[in-house]
């Protein structure tokens, strides 16, 4: 399997759980097993939607562990932003504010219960021990000796609860994970990079046995310090993980063709034995299931849980198209077995072990969701802009569904809009910072393009910006509407309106809602057309656009009793056109297809809707696939067809094919 490629790369950075080892006077010592070979369950996947979805905010590989926080079952996981996330198993929403565990990388995360205390332990950049109930640490930061600490195994030592990590030069380090101290000298032996490891029990005394990258095994007596013994697996060329079961060290891992293996090293005798299996499956994993060391199977994009004792699966499995590219975790929900899966992208999909079923919708178990988004284009390629709570701004190629470029770190105001313009013919994307007020960057390099002082702070809350061309509007700080030039670099045009709560600007015009009140303005000399408009409401967002040749003001109500509501106003006599929506919209965005303008919304319910402005009748059927409201819509062209974008609560960017419509209007 090519998917096992991925687990060599990364068997240096981490074991997924660490399973603790029974204690060799009542575990069963267990005698070669065979894996028996079962057919995969493919499950359904939904339709309409054009590729997978995209995880906005996230920034790499997620890692689970699965437990309880004060009886409730949960997930933590850790990241790349160095935050510990606690998520409520049963509602996949986020328990408390997240953990600040690291500075970078939080390459291990497992879970443990100790004196009462429902305990992470975190690896990264340091080693550290975290009680969940009080998100308080346990132990102060333990820096080793290497830039990110590899935690081998956890366990308990001489009455303590310890932590095994890897040193310099091959050495391993013992330590107390209550008082952040090293226990003893380092552990030399090992002439290569330790990979795996794990803390058990042989004969009353504690043990630890460790792998390194030469193949190498190795046995050492807690106590004293001092190797035990030392031997070399055979099949193994890369050792992924290691468990101590009944008087035995059994370790996982991939051969140079990259398919997995089982050896079982008899710590009495020292006789290294091949575990056997059928079929196509292979061993990827050990873990801990309901004090079980269990072995997480996969193959021909499948995966199975067995119990490494009896060799019997437990449950039906699943589908897993890139079983390696993905973390696992093992747990319990109330009394059902389950298994947790983290992605590349950051999301989390839960399994019951023994039907194989996924237990309701994938959610984003990395960052969080996308706050704003927008469309533009990047060196010919249509390109969708989210900001994330995350604090990133991100770009994806619609065509692809890969990362434009590296994601731009940012102190974005929170849910402040982001638009999309043009400076000097090039694509700029234009946002809200906390720090520097609006701030303009190139879309093709990151850089900043704006002169320093050239806008106004909006610190309070968040900036409307709209943008058409090269033009910006935007509202200031005291509430005023500007209008800036991206490309002559301007000072702006101001508006006298005060008080601006959203702001659009057009080819000609520029509206501002106020209250209940929206003006509309000459966009040349800033003078107001006409008189204002009683919209009936405080606007969430403006947009403008061309219906049956007239320009149409589109106004996004914001509370309650009509919240979510959608009116259109003629710019030209101020009168109201057509029907109102009543709908719990929570984002929209007007664009042309063909030579009509559409209206399409996002809903509090994750569908995303495309309605005719003329008779404000749905041109589709609903789109449907966010887990949460929708936080953003747009819509552009991608290989010469319209499409929709959509980014939600729920962190995942969604494209939707509109070529349908061009059907209906025997156009485009």
């Amino acid at each position: 399997m090519a998917s096992f490629k991925a687990l060599a790369i990364a068997l240096g950075l981490l074991t997924l759980t660490c399973a603790c080892s029974a204690d060799p006077r009542t575990a069963p010592a267990p005698s070669s097993p065979e894996i028996p070979e079962i057919t995969a369950h493919a499950a359904p996947m939904p339709g309409r939607q054009l590729g997978p979805a995209m995880y906005g905010p996230s920034n790499g590989r997620v890692f689970p562990a699965v437990g309880s926080v004060n009886g409730k079952p949960v997930i933590v996981t850790g990241g790349s932003d160095g935050l510990l996330r606690v998520w409520d198993l049963v509602t996949r929403k986020l328990i408390g504010d997240p953990i600040p565990a690291g500075q970078g990388d939080l390459y291990h995360v497992e879970l443990h219960r100790w004196d009462g205390k429902d305990i992470a332990v975190v690896s990264g950049d340091t080693l550290r021990a975290w009680d969940l109930g009080t998100r308080r640490p346990l132990t102060p930061p333990i820096m080793t000796q290497t830039l990110h600490t590899n935690l081998l195994a956890v366990g308990s030592h001489d009455g303590q609860h310890v932590a095994l990590t890897e040193g310099e030069y091959g050495e391993l380090q013992l330590w107390n994970l209550t008082t952040g101290s090293a226990v003893g000298a380092p552990l030399k032996g090992h002439e290569a990079e330790p990979r795996a490891g794990a803390i058990g029990q042989l004969g009353g005394t504690t043990i630890a046995v460790t792998g390194d990258a030469d193949k190498v095994l190795r046995s050492w007596d807690l106590k004293t310090g001092k190797a035990l013994a030392t031997v070399k697996v055979t099949s193994i060329e890369y050792i992924s993980s290691i468990a101590i079961q009944g008087g035995a060290a059994v370790v996982t891992g991939a051969d140079g063709d990259f398919h997995g293996r089982m050896e079982r090293w008899d710590l009495a005798t020292g006789a290294v034995t091949e575990v056997k299996r059928k079929g196509e499956f292979s061993p990827v994993e050990l873990s801990e299931l309901d004090g079980k060391t269990v072995t997480i199977l996969g193959g021909d994009s499948t995966l199975r849980v067995a119990d490494l004792a009896t060799g019997k699966v437990i449950g039906q499995g699943w589908d897993s198209d890139d079983l390696l590219d993905h973390v696992a975790a093992v747990g319990k929900y109330g009394t059902t077995p389950i298994l947790v899966i983290g992605d590349l992208d950051g999301m989390l999909t839960i399994w019951d072990l023994r039907t194989g079923r996924q237990l309701g919708k994938p959610f984003f178990g990395y960052g969080g969701g996308v706050e704003t988004l927008a469309v533009t284009k990047v060196r010919g390629k249509a390109t969708a802009v989210a900001v994330g709570d995350d604090d990133t701004i991100r770009m994806w190629d619609l065509a692809t569904r890969k990362p434009f470029r590296a994601p731009i770190s940012c102190l974005c105001i929170e849910y402040a809009p982001m638009t999309t313009a043009t400076r000097d013919g090039k694509p700029v994307i234009v946002y809200a910072d906390i720090e520097h007020g609006l701030v303009a960057r190139d879309a093709a390099t990151g850089k900043r393009v704006d002169k320093t002082g050239i806008f106004v702070a909006y610190a309070d809350g968040p900036a409307p910006l709209s943008a058409d061309g090269s033009v910006v509007a935007s509202a200031t700080r005291d509430g005023r509407a500007e209008l800036w030039d991206l490309s002559a670099g301007s000072h702006p045009r101001q508006v006298t309106a005060t008080g601006v709560d959203a702001v659009a600007v057009g080819s000609r015009i520029i509206a501002t809602a106020s209250g209940d009140q929206i003006e509309l303005w000459d966009q040349a000399t800033g003078q107001p057309i006409g008189k204002p408009i009683t919209s009936g409401g405080q606007a969430e967002s403006l947009a403008i656009g061309q219906v049956d040749g007239k320009t149409i003001v589109f106004f996004q109500r914001k509370y309650a009793p009509g919240w979510g509501s959608i009116h259109l106003w003629d710019a030209m006599t101020g009168e109201p056109y057509g029907k109102a929506l009543s709908i719990r919209s929570t984002a929209m965005a007007v664009t042309r297809v063909g030579s009509r303008t559409v209206l399409v919304t996002g809903q509090d319910d994750g569908t995303v809707i495309v309605w005719d402005p003329q008779t404000m009748k749905p041109l589709l059927p609903p789109f449907s696939g966010h887990d949460g409201a929708v936080s953003g819509v747009a819509v552009t062209m991608l290989k010469g067809k319209p499409i929709a974008v959509s980014g939600g609560r729920d962190g995942s960017i969604r494209i939707w094919d509109l070529t349908n419509i061009c059907g209906k209007w025997q156009e485009c």
